[in-house]
């Protein structure tokens, strides 16, 4: 008898040695879904989502700069262009860019172009630019400053005229808009 209690012992551990656990099943699945949903964020973003976060950016980017010509006594500009787009100001030679964070010059978010951190764009014809299949297109801010059409100038004072930054793709549009006195916002039109 000590032979088949030994024989049975040997099965019973062969059969459970041979399957899965609940848990090991279920830890299993959690690691694949982790990494499925970390693949999904290295891919890159469509378009579109590209557009919205660059609406959001220049958003929070206009209210800093607002802040800063009307903290700093001195007019701003924002300047876009069609790799990218600069925060700039007059000196006696002329508009330059800014080249401290945040406000220093960027490409836009849809586009693989770069810039350097003396990017200043050239005046816009007509107040757009298409920036690779984005049409750029600017609407109030201060006229005063001596700065080319299609520039968004904030000036010294904390509260401006009515502007509007319109970002257009594929029929659909981002609003970035402030009455002069609120806070930037963005939304969506098609």
């Amino acid at each position: 008898m000590p032979t088949s209690a030994a024989g049975n012992r040997g099965v019973a551990l062969r059969a459970r040695s041979s399957g899965f656990t609940l848990i090991e099943l279920l830890v299993t699945l959690l690691v694949m879904a982790l990494l499925t949903g970390l693949a999904a964020l290295a891919l890159p973003h469509g378009r579109d989502e590209s557009v919205q976060r660059e609406a959001q950016r220049l958003a929070a980017l206009f209210d800093a700069a607002r802040s800063e010509a009307a903290d700093g006594s001195m007019p701003l500009a924002w300047a876009p262009g069609v790799a990218g787009y600069a925060f700039v100001r007059p000196t006696p030679n002329g508009w330059r860019p800014l080249a401290h964070a945040p406000l220093m010059p960027r490409a836009w978010a849809w586009s693989g172009a770069r810039v350097q951190r003396d990017y200043m764009p050239p005046p816009t014809r007509g107040g757009s630019v298409d920036a690779d299949g984005v049409r750029v297109h600017v609407e109030g801010g201060s006229s005063t400053s001596g700065a080319p059409p299609g520039w968004l100038v904030f000036g010294t004072e904390p509260v401006s005229p009515p502007i509007r930054v319109i970002l257009l793709e594929s029929g659909r549009a981002w609003i970035i808009a402030s009455d002069g006195i609120a806070p930037f916002s963005t939304s969506r039109q098609r």
